[in-house]
Formats: structure tokens, C-alpha cells, sequence
């Protein structure tokens, strides 16, 4: 095996690596690193100035778009708040959906016929929340129908509802595939009935698994579900149930994503009050992760991605992968976020203030707004490689024009000794326990790139 760099071009200048090494325990699985990072890893970027906000949106507006781009459409309500989700916003009721239906279907015309709309075909749309499912049938295919009509969407185009089993019938069902959807995101975290209806979700096992053969059994769309490991009462047969009980139901993917405790859930505080174990500890969540990757590889899932598998060629895996790389996303509804044109914004999160300004002011409703560095590309890139797994130094320095494997070498060799990743002909390829430790490898990669090659200015 050849090692990744020859010699480090920087001398003594190099920064204090040692703070970026994994620990070199022999079980890098639970050992790797002391704490994890638990948001999306990400570079640096400048706040834009409130009051310069609205006329550099309208600057961006006027610029066709270039390469990937998605949508995201983002549905406030929910029927019931689950304990660990740090996301809840609005609670529904049947009245609210076509007021929400109404306005999002205008902010969708507003920006119709603009060139960062309209120039160029959009890849994926991911309509998530909250709930979506909660909104009634007629507003569900008015909403889609509207996509349709308003987004220049690729004839291969990825268009998912994410939803829950809870109040998600046939009705709704049929009027989303009726408006195009072809692809279904329901979070069912558990199938276990005590552990989900501890967490405030409302529907039982049985429920849970007629609802999503019923889904499945149209045979028009792709079925994936997210199941979430290390839950307070969760133990490893719990989780192994789970997993099983997913493959017997023959639908197109799943997520298996770890549970992160966020400081002001009601889960963080039903803990804090005793009324709930902790979640499973660091080295539990590692072994449940691998324990889970090994089942999926036993029954023949494709990898797609860090934490995702495809049982079919229906799954694609768009839309996330797209939002862990360089591209492009249009943001509507209240609380959305998107990217262009080297600027991340943020839409109105209060929903009666997101309706004012999108049908009184018929303006887009934008509260922040940042720029991106001159790196950001090469920070989304490294990011979305490490997400599939696998990283080419060597390559990605020649697309980006930097010393990405010289640079980056020394570190990456500590990390293969650490049993994070193998390296071959060029190709680093994270180990069980690199993939468990990704997000955190991404973010130290990114930070020791600004210690070293990029600067402050750029």
C-alpha cells in the first residue's frame, strides 16, 4: 500500500494536528473520538445585513441557475408533538389546511417566472415538516399539482412526501400519487408499540404495518421509511426487530438514523425530570449502528448512502444526497431554507407571519441570509464524498486546483492507522467505524483545510 502524501509541503507550519487524530484504541467503533458532531458538518459563511436581505434575494432571483438543484417545501402541523423532535412548530386542524394549501400555492406562483425559478430543470422536490400527510386530500393534489405547473421539474424528477402513518389513509394516499408523487418518506422510527407510543407517536405496530402495505401495494411510487436507534427502554433485540421487521415488508428503502437528544425537546426534559432514561450512550449508539449496517448487508440492501440502503432501483436517495452536496435549493413555506448563488436564506418560521407576507406584502418572506466562502464548494463536495462513503484526495484536489492530498495526507494516514478508512489506488473508503464517525471526519476535514490552505479572506 502506498502511503497518501510522500512529504507535507508546509513543513512546521503544519497546525497542531494532533488535536484532528482518532484515538488509536483498537476499537475505533466507540473509541474513535471523545464527543461526536451532531449538526451538519459545514464551512464558514457572513451574515448579510438585514436591511440588505430583500435586494440581494431579488439580485439572486435575476441569475439563471447553473448545475443540480432541488425544492424544498416545508408543511408546518403536526397532530401530535413526539418527544425527541426538535422541529414542531404548529399544531393542526383540519381548518388550516386550505388557508396553508392557498398560500403556498401563491408563493410558488410569485416566483414563477424569475430566472432562478424557471432557467433550468429541477432534480428533486422534498415536501416535509412537520407532517404533510396531516394536510386533507384536496390540498395535498392542489399542492402537487401546483409543483407541477410552477417548478420546472426534470422528467426524472424525484418528488417525495415525507409523512407518518397516523391520520394517512387511502384517500390522501391516492391523491398524492394522483399529483405526481413518486416516492414516499414515512418516519416510523419504531415499529415497537410501547416504545413509539412513549414517544408520542400515535399509531400501534399493526396499524404501522397495514398502512405501509397498503402504501406499498399501489406499486406507483417508491416506499422508504426512517428507523431511529437509541431511544430511552430501546435495547439491541429491540433495535435488531426493527431492522427485521422492515425487510419482511419488501418496500424500496429505509434510513437508519441515531437518536440526538437537543437540549429543550420535551424528550431532553422528560430526562432531566426523570421521567425517562437516558438515551443510549455513545459506544451503545456505535455498536447499534454497526449492528445495523451488518443486517443490511446480510440481506443484500444496496448502500446508498452513509445511512441509507435501497432495496430496489425505484430508490433513488436524491434529495438527501443532494442537500449534503454543491447544489442549488428553492425554499417555500414557513420556517424553509434553500441555497443560490453562494447564499444560504431562511424563510419566516411564524406561520401567520409567513401568510402575511407571502399574500399581503406578495413578497418573499426572508429572514436571514448568509454568504458563502469562495470555498464552499469544495466544502459541500468533501462533505457529500464522506457521505457516500468514500473520498478521492488526489481527484478532488485536480477539480478544485489545491493540494488536497499533500495538504490533507499526514491526517488521513493517522485516521487509516486509527481503522477509520482503507486506502487503495487513490480511494479512501470509510471502515464501519469511519462511517459511524463521518460527520464528525467531514467537519475536521473542513476545519484543519481552513487551519492550512484556505485563509480568513477567501
Amino acid at each position: 500500500m502506498t502511503p497518501l502524501v510522500q512529504s507535507s509541503p508546509f513543513g512546521t507550519a503544519l497546525p497542531d494536528i494532533d488535536s484532528y487524530h482518532a484515538n488509536e484504541t483498537g476499537n475505533p467503533l466507540t473509541d474513535a473520538f471523545s464527543t461526536s458532531t451532531t449538526v451538519h458538518p459545514g464551512g464558514k459563511a457572513t451574515p448579510v445585513a438585514e436591511e440588505k436581505i430583500p435586494a440581494t434575494y431579488a439580485s439572486l432571483t435575476q441569475k439563471p441557475r447553473h448545475g443540480k438543484t432541488a425544492a424544498y417545501i416545508h408543511v408546518p402541523f403536526c397532530e401530535s408533538h413526539c418527544l425527541y423532535c426538535g422541529f414542531y412548530r404548529k399544531r393542526y386542524d383540519e381548518g388550516q389546511s386550505r388557508a396553508y394549501a392557498d398560500a403556498l400555492i401563491a408563493e410558488l406562483r410569485s416566483t414563477a417566472e424569475s430566472p432562478l425559478q424557471a432557467s433550468a430543470p429541477i432534480h428533486a422536490v422534498y415536501i416535509g415538516g412537520g407532517t404533510p400527510t396531516s394536510l386533507e386530500a384536496p390540498d395535498l393534489k392542489r399542492i402537487l399539482d401546483a409543483i407541477q405547473e410552477n417548478l420546472p421539474l426534470a422528467n426524472d424528477c424525484e418528488l417525495t412526501v415525507e409523512g407518518r402513518i397516523w391520520n394517512f389513509g387511502p384517500e390522501k394516499m391516492e391523491a398524492c400519487l394522483k399529483g405526481g408523487a413518486n416516492r414516499f418518506s414515512i418516519g416510523v422510527q419504531t415499529f415497537d408499540t410501547e416504545l413509539r407510543q412513549s414517544m408520542h407517536r400515535l399509531a400501534d405496530r399493526k396499524t404501522v404495518l397495514t398502512a405501509l402495505a397498503r402504501l406499498r401495494d399501489y406499486d406507483q411510487a417508491a416506499v422508504i421509511i426512517d428507523l431511529i436507534y437509541g431511544f430511552p427502554n430501546q435495547t439491541m433485540e429491540m433495535w435488531e426487530e426493527d431492522i427485521r421487521t422492515f425487510q419482511g415488508l419488501g418496500l424500496d428503502g429505509v434510513d437508519l438514523y441515531q437518536l440526538k437528544v437537543f437540549s429543550g425537546t420535551p424528550l431532553s426534559k422528560a430526562i432531566d425530570k426523570g421521567r425517562f432514561p437516558p438515551g443510549a450512550d455513545l459506544a451503545t449508539r456505535a455498536r447499534m449502528y454497526a449492528r445495523g449496517t451488518e443486517l443490511m448487508a446480510d440481506a443484500q440492501y444496496t448502500r446508498l448512502s452513509v445511512n441509507h440502503w435501497g432495496r430496489t432501483p425505484r430508490e433513488r436517495n436524491i434529495y438527501n444526497h443532494m442537500m449534503k452536496s454543491p447544489s442549488c435549493c428553492l425554499p417555500f413555506g414557513p420556517g424553509a431554507g434553500g441555497s443560490a448563488h453562494g447564499h444560504f436564506f431562511f424563510l419566516e418560521t411564524d406561520y401567520d407571519a409567513w401568510r402575511r407576507a407571502v399574500l399581503d406584502d406578495e413578497r418573499k418572506p426572508l429572514v436571514t441570509m448568509q454568504r458563502q466562502t469562495a470555498h464552499a464548494e469544495l466544502e459541500k463536495t468533501i462533505t457529500s464524498e464522506l457521505e457516500l462513503c468514500r473520498i478521492n484526495l488526489g481527484d478532488l484536489g485536480k477539480r478544485f486546483g489545491l493540494p488536497l492530498a499533500e495538504t490533507l495526507g499526514t491526517l488521513y494516514e493517522q485516521w487509516e492507522r486509527a481503522g477509520l478508512l482503507t486506502h487503495r489506488n487513490g480511494w479512501c473508503r470509510l471502515t464501519t467505524a469511519g462511517q459511524f464517525w463521518q460527520v464528525t471526519m467531514a467537519q475536521l476535514t473542513i476545519n484543519y483545510l481552513y487551519d492550512t490552505i484556505f485563509t480568513e479572506e477567501s
